[in-house]
């Protein structure tokens, strides 16, 4: 009768409530990853500076348009200067620098292609936070799971070891499997102190992405995160998308007309002025009545030293060659990325289908089996407590492979130019 009792008391105390039927921490606040997104583009400094830059370069088009400053000049004569007019007091010159016709419009190509150039990279740098704050996120939800996981399992050690004092005082069991569950249980404790170290990690990890302090960040429970089917993987698509490549061709466009313009440097350039002559009245010679007079000039600037000039063609068509090639090693860099995270991405996915369809609920079947078997007494509470470990070491590679398979979709997306750097321009 001692034993059925001893049986019905450890059935109780020893049977798990399914994992899933546990609550999340009671918050008020659910982190979702959208949300964070959008602060992202909003807060975070770096992409602030990088849209600034932007902003810079459209400014400077403004400016490389203009004509040079004129010249003003003013000669005074402190000696007599006698004229046929009479006494010659001062001059006052206006000079104006033209540059040879295209000059102008090629400074201002060069400078909006510059800033086109910021734009996209300030895109990139958006795209690239984002990137790292879905990672960075993914690694939190993971670690908030696995606290589930071993808070879980502690408290079914708890009962273990309950059971195990109670069949040793009754006569029924050993020292043994109360020094195992009580090992096991300050060995999850151990593993607990790590999950909360990676987890105060992680979230200063995202406050330093939202700029915030990282006692700023909300304490609330992360919303899971989702996996989408990718619409197009093609190389083709992922050229098309990708910011880094549209930097390039911008960077291309700039480099034509870097050469365009410094072959222009060969032409001559222009200047126009205007002199007024101030004269006074003069005794001598007898026409001197004092007239003011008027000078106008045009000059012309001969570009002598040509093979200086020649050097900065060469200079410019070498940098357009440079960007030809840093445009054929980043497709090259895109298309084995992509082929690699597509591979891998389809490893993780049979990895996760196979915890999740077969080694999960062999692993759940086995303990219930052991459970069974050990309140019975046909079964050590070794055999029990190895069947509880292996379940719980596949839920946690469970949570461990979900998190990496969200991250690796999350490069991809990267890769394939479809992670978009929403308000990447926006004030």
């Amino acid at each position: 009768m001692r034993r059925l009792i001893v049986a019905a008391l450890l059935l109780g105390g020893l049977w798990p409530a399914p994992v899933r039927a546990q609550s999340s921490p009671d918050t008020t606040q659910v982190l979702r990853l959208p949300d964070l997104l959008v602060e992202l583009y909003t807060r975070n400094p770096s992409l602030r500076a990088a849209r600034l830059e932007a902003e810079a370069w459209a400014a400077r088009s403004r400016r490389v348009t203009a004509l040079p400053e004129p010249t003003v000049s003013v000669t005074l004569q402190p000696f007599p200067v006698y004229t046929a007019r009479g006494i010659q007091r001062s001059q006052w010159r206006v000079e104006q620098r033209i540059p040879y016709p295209g000059t102008l419009e090629r400074q201002g190509a060069i400078a909006e292609s510059s800033a086109e150039v910021a734009r996209y990279e300030a895109e990139t740098v958006a795209r690239d936070l984002a990137l790292d704050l879905m990672q960075r996120y993914a690694d939190l939800y993971r670690i908030q799971e696995q606290q589930r996981l071993l808070a879980d399992f502690r408290e079914r050690l708890r009962a273990f070891e309950a059971a195990a004092t109670t069949r040793y005082e009754v006569g029924e069991g050993t020292q043994q499997a109360i020094l195992k569950a009580q090992l096991e249980r300050h060995r999850l404790r151990l593993q607990e102190e790590q999950l909360a170290e990676s987890a105060r990690t992680a979230r200063e990890d995202l406050a330093r992405l939202l700029n915030r302090p990282p006692e700023a960040l909300p304490a609330g429970r992360l919303a899971p995160p989702t996996v989408e089917a990718l619409p197009d993987t093609s190389l083709a698509a992922a050229l098309r998308r990708r910011p880094e490549v549209k930097a390039l061709e911008a960077a291309l466009h700039r480099a034509t007309h870097q050469i365009e313009l410094a072959r222009l440097q060969l032409r001559p350039g222009f200047m126009v002025s205007a002199t007024y002559f101030d004269i006074a009245e003069s005794d001598v010679p007898a026409m001197a009545d004092g007239r003011d007079a008027l000078a106008l000039g045009v000059g012309v600037s001969i570009p002598l030293w040509r093979s200086a000039l020649r050097a900065g063609i060469e200079e410019a068509e070498v940098r357009r060659r440079q960007v030809e090639a840093r445009r054929e090693a980043l497709t090259t860099a895109i298309r084995t990325h992509i082929a690699d995270l597509t591979e891998r991405l389809d490893r993780q996915r049979t990895r996760l289908t196979l915890l999740q369809q077969a080694l999960i609920p062999q692993a759940e079947a086995a303990r219930e089996a052991s459970l069974s078997a050990y309140t019975t007494g046909r079964a050590t509470f070794l055999d029990l407590l190895d069947a509880e470990r292996t379940l719980f070491a596949l839920q946690m590679e469970r949570e461990d492979t979900a998190a990496r398979l969200f991250q690796t979709m999350a490069a991809l997306e990267r890769a394939l130019g479809q992670i978009e750097g929403r308000s990447a321009t926006a004030e």
